[in-house]
């Protein structure tokens, strides 16, 4: 667009100049002295002259309005991507202080049990049945996964266990799953007990202790961890606290509702264990 006007406003003051000749050639060899084409030359001359400088002015305001839009657009572009860079620096560094803040947690892991053989995995996909509470993690028997290893996240919350192995990936049942049985232990007490995965209360994100001994004393907030019993699952991981508490419909039995320490559904990593020391 800059650059056809440019040319159209050359054409125009081209046509300008030529007619200004062709009347200044005519007064000479008609000679100079006759008023008549002197004013006949003024005559034509002033407008066009007139029209001239007005055009010019005019293309050169369109030819600046064009030459600092293109600049305006340029800028405009540059900037659109300094910040996406900078919001992409942002995504990373806020991605690097969660690893960061995973890899404390599970360095005082290490330290408080080091016993644990850990292997990080990432989870791949969560399973799409409305009957259970599985997913999927990037690792299998080839880094040394085996059935019924237990599954936490880097804070030594328990997260579940895996139930399925392949070569490089492995399926893991967690805690609020309904065919999930874990021997347990209230810290407050030392009470045992069961914690179980329940249908209505998976869709909750919540499990529910069983088979708590008559008279046993539970209250809200009291801390569930697992009680070591079997080979599959350590002693003393935190299952979660209880946060419902009471007898059930028929006056009988008590319970008691638990909700996971582990935050299943903000979950992206997690660590299997691959080996510890059994304490009895």
């Amino acid at each position: 667009m800059r650059e056809f006007l440019k040319k159209k406003g050359l054409a125009i003051a081209a046509a300008a100049l030529a007619v200004a000749i062709i009347l200044g050639i005519a007064t000479h060899t008609l000679g100079g002295s006759s008023d008549f084409i002197s004013n006949a030359v003024n005559t034509v001359m002033r407008p066009v002259g007139s029209g001239v400088a007005v055009i010019a002015e005019f293309l050169e305001g369109i030819y600046g309005y064009m030459f600092e839009y293109d600049r305006l657009k340029t800028e405009n572009e540059d900037l659109k991507a300094k910040i996406a860079d900078m919001e992409q620096q942002i995504r990373d560094s806020a991605a690097a202080n969660e690893e960061n803040k995973r890899l404390r947690k599970l360095l005082e892991l290490r330290e408080k049990r080091s016993d644990f053989e850990l292997e990080s995995a990432t989870i791949n996909s969560w399973g799409s049945s409305n009957w259970s509470s599985t997913f999927t993690i990037s690792k299998g028997s080839n880094f040394g996964i085996e059935l019924f290893d237990c599954v936490v996240t880097e804070h030594g919350y328990l997260v579940g266990q895996v139930i399925k192995v392949g070569p490089t990936t492995a399926t893991v049942r967690t805690i609020v799953d309904t065919n999930l049985n874990v021997g347990a232990l209230i810290e407050r007490t030392g009470i045992s007990a069961v914690a179980s995965g329940d249908f209505e209360k998976m869709r909750e994100g919540k499990l529910k202790l069983t088979f708590i001994p008559d008279g046993a004393e539970i209250l809200n907030g009291d801390t569930i961890l697992t009680s070591g019993r079997g080979e599959s699952i350590p002693k003393g991981l935190v299952i979660g606290r209880v946060t419902d508490a009471g007898l059930d419909p028929s006056a009988l039995t008590q319970y008691a509702v638990i909700t996971p320490s582990a935050a299943l559904n903000e979950l992206s990593q997690v660590f299997v264990i691959k080996s510890f020391d059994i304490v009895e």
